[in-house]
């Protein structure tokens, strides 16, 4: 988290409008750099930017826009351009669908388009309310939290085998208020878990290809290698999930699941499953056009 203070930004920033002067100020100095790659919950140089200051005021680090404030975003922003972190990290919150969530270097960052698709309540393939939802691979939570929140009085687990993600999980799970909906496992997928069947299963693992890895841009690199491959054709985390979600679905379940830039592999590996790829208003569509997350119902695992 960055919250040193080194060279100051300017007297323009203590106005009325010094939020907005400052968010101006890193959105220039973010457009002007070479290379820089937005893709941890922003989409542009103004949008990064915006994160970056709002986040460090969400940490409230200081009271209001002063000029210990100005020199903790120009710290910061100099770390952004320098090295490539992602604002996510040099704040340690990230913004994902109106909401903030704690993510500590190390854990992924939150950016599922499958958020949209819990925002409008897995509407029109879930039925019938849940009483049950699995988050694997669940990172910062993000996912299972904002079910949580779309589903009151449903049981939500997230479930990981990271420390730090589950760390993280933690404290949103806490942030967001939703401690009693909720419980944390640590489990290599299935492995570890209670004998349970689960009306939504949500999936978001690794899908990156070990070719793919070495063509990330810089940022990527500030991610944990673990959170992003899974064996040469991003699948290996895919196979073990389909050939046991039959085991854990319930009869009137969905499996909703996020392949990512290994969505050509899977759709060849698994053709044979009845599976829909649906249209999102909010995601930035891939280089195959879709958008890298599908719904399956139960009856496609169960056969």
């Amino acid at each position: 988290m960055c919250f040193l203070a080194v060279s100051g930004v300017s007297d323009a920033y203590r106005g009325p409008a010094g939020t907005e002067a400052l968010i101006q100020y890193v959105t220039t100095r973010l457009a002007q750099a070479p290379d820089i790659f937005y893709g941890h919950g922003s989409i542009n140089a103004e949008m990064e930017a915006w994160i970056l200051v709002h986040g460090l005021l969400e940490q409230k680090v200081v009271d209001s826009i002063d000029v210990h404030f100005e020199r903790i975003v120009d710290d910061c922003l100099s770390l952004r351009l320098r090295e490539r972190i992602p604002a996510a990290y040099l704040t340690g919150l990230a913004w994902y669908f109106n909401r903030w969530f704690d993510v500590a270097q190390g854990v992924m960052i939150p950016r599922s388009p499958i958020g949209e698709m819990i925002e409008t309540n897995l509407r029109p393939w879930l039925r019938e309310p849940p009483e049950r939802i699995l988050d694997l691979c669940c990172g910062t939570g993000c996912l299972g939290v904002m079910a949580a929140l779309a589903f009151p009085g449903t049981s939500v687990t997230l479930v990981d085998n990271d420390e730090r993600a589950l760390a993280s999980a933690r404290s949103n799970v806490v942030r967001h208020g939703v401690s009693d909906a909720v419980e944390i496992l640590k489990s290599d997928l299935f492995d570890e878990l209670n004998p349970c069947l689960y009306d939504v299963i949500i999936a978001n693992p690794p899908y990156v290809s070990l070719g793919e890895l070495e063509l990330l841009p810089d940022e990527y690199s500030h991610e944990p290698r673990t959170g992003l491959v899974a064996g040469y054709d991003g699948l290996a985390c895919w196979r073990t999930i389909l050939m046991k979600v039959g085991e854990w679905i319930s009869p009137r379940g969905v499996l909703v699941g996020e392949t990512g830039s290994a969505t050509v592999n899977f759709l060849n590996a698994f053709s044979s499953y009845d599976i829909y790829w649906p249209v999102l208003d909010s995601a930035v569509r891939q280089e195959d056009g879709g958008f890298g997350v599908f719904v399956a119902d139960a009856e496609t695992f169960l056969r």
